[in-house]
């Protein structure tokens, strides 16, 4: 184990429960976590707050590149001394990986893996949803209750599969989180369209056209569905009839995607595939 506490001590460095700063000091969970993530010397690796920098000095052995997003410029003496294929970013990855201009000026990542910040965690997710600077699978140190909850959640799961490796002691942290830990793999799911998958297709579409009314957004989703899966062309009214024929409440219809009751992306995509 790393004697993290004495690191920080000498340092007059105080760990922020504010940001999550739970560091990993377990040696033999970094090399697990590392090991799941089947990394190469052909990959770039993102990581997300790294920290001490503990985990960053394994990733960068193993890897090509490493990129490391860091929040908190107190571990600037630390990361300062990392190997020279490792660049560090200080930001927030939450917006940097939201911003257009870094997006487009960043060599995209081969990798994700992270200890990532616990409250982040699930809105971290939505960075890697539609992205097309990364779209494949992460590998991510978070509680252990993410399993469950990207599983159920209605738009998460419509792009990842959370698939437990392995439960974490709260001893291998410094200092323990209130919470129990694990090593996650967020597997990408099938693109619906070669896949013919009508739930997570309606489901996307319901996700990527939040801001349109949900009478508006189920018009398109029924036209484009029976498109892209069937290869039927619904004209607007054939499509308006079937809405009708789901029965949903007037001031449903008219309210922004955004505010449907979270069910309507499990039951409608169900309703509106036995239509077509």
């Amino acid at each position: 184990m790393i004697n993290v506490k004495d690191i920080l001590s000498k340092n007059h460095i105080s760990p922020s429960i504010e940001k999550d700063q739970y560091f990993l000091a377990d040696e033999k969970i970094i090399d697990e976590l590392i090991k799941a993530a089947e990394i190469t010397k052909e990959d770039r690796v993102l990581e997300v707050g790294p920290g001490l920098g503990f985990l960053t000095r394994e990733l960068a052995k193993v890897a090509k590149e490493v990129l490391a997003i860091e929040i908190d410029k107190t571990f600037k003496p630390f990361l300062n001394k990392l190997p020279k294929n490792v660049e560090i970013v200080y930001g927030n990855a939450y917006r940097l990986l939201n911003n257009k201009n870094f997006l487009i000026k960043t060599k995209p990542p081969t990798k994700v893996v992270s200890n990532i910040p616990y409250s982040q965690a699930q809105n971290m997710l939505h960075n890697y949803t539609n992205s097309g600077w990364y779209n494949s699978d992460l590998v991510w140190i978070a509680p252990l209750s993410s399993v469950n909850k990207i599983n159920k959640e209605p738009i998460l799961s419509a792009y990842f599969q959370a698939k437990l490796i392995k439960k974490i002691n709260k001893d291998s942290f410094f200092p323990k989180p209130n919470t129990v830990s694990a090593i996650i793999r967020f597997k990408r799911v099938d693109d619906p369209k070669k896949t013919k998958n009508f739930d997570i297709y309606l489901r996307r579409f319901f996700y990527n056209h939040e801001e349109w009314k949900v009478k508006n957004m189920l018009r398109e989703a029924i036209i484009h569905a029976a498109r892209d899966l069937k290869g039927r062309k619904i004209t607007k009214n054939e499509a308006r009839k079937m809405i009708k024929q789901l029965r949903l409440p007037k001031e449903e219809l008219e309210k922004p995607t955004n505010n449907i009751k979270p069910d309507y992306y499990f039951s409608i995509p169900k309703q509106i595939k036995k239509m077509l």
